[in-house]
């Protein structure tokens, strides 16, 4: 078999990301400064020629993947796909609130001083499970909830494979990238986040994923 080629964006930068609010489920379109940037990604990208294009269904992504194939060179008759297995981690009744507050509630939910604490003891699947249990509803999604779902979008656009060699376009979310690169890199990463815009590349060959590169 050949190489699956998958290229990671995270959205263009939201009302909500500028204003510091959490944005999982919860949906906001891009700033002005975020549509430049994305712009920007779109002609890093504008030579390859992408065989499919997905995306989650929130409109963050749409958005972006619009903009991003309105540089590109090779988009004729590119339809973009929206499976909702990729959106972002939904973090339940923290939904909205500022990023600050809800931290610190989480940290200290879950017996830490505060945020950056959490971060340094907490690996990204105990991260998510402090989230679950800080949620006075416990509808904030539980890694095992939100790696199950991934693994099934994954499991979606490998199922639809048409050549051998693809190159494949995922535009998504900032935890749904770094789960994956985590998941999937050769090396141990301590701390990462995924900037607005940023590209990422996983090469998928003999039946194993391999991180190329992030954060790019």
């Amino acid at each position: 078999m050949g190489k699956i080629k998958l290229y990671l964006i995270r959205h263009g930068e939201t009302y909500l990301n500028r204003y510091e609010k959490m944005q999982g489920w919860a949906d906001s379109p891009l700033t002005e400064a975020g549509k430049v940037v994305a712009i920007e990604t779109g002609k890093k990208l504008a030579n390859i020629s992408f065989d499919r294009v997905y995306t989650s269904d929130l409109g963050r992504t749409v958005e972006t993947a619009e903009i991003l194939l309105g540089q590109n060179h090779h988009n004729e008759n590119i339809v973009i796909q929206k499976i909702k297995e990729f959106r972002e981690l939904f973090f339940g009744s923290f939904e909205g609130e500022y990023n600050e507050v809800a931290w610190s509630k989480i940290a200290k939910e879950n017996g830490f001083a505060n945020n950056e604490e959490m971060m340094r003891n907490h690996p990204i699947e105990e991260t998510m499970d402090s989230i679950h249990k800080a949620d006075p509803l416990h509808h904030a999604e539980s890694f095992v909830e939100f790696s199950g779902r991934i693994e099934k979008g994954l499991e979606l656009i490998m199922g639809e494979r048409q050549k051998e060699d693809e190159n494949i376009l995922l535009v998504s979310h900032g935890v749904v990238i770094m789960h994956l690169i985590h998941k999937f890199s050769e090396e141990p990463i301590v701390s990462l986040e995924i900037k607005n815009s940023s590209i990422s590349h996983i090469e998928y060959a003999e039946q194993k994923y391999k991180v190329i590169s992030y954060n790019q």
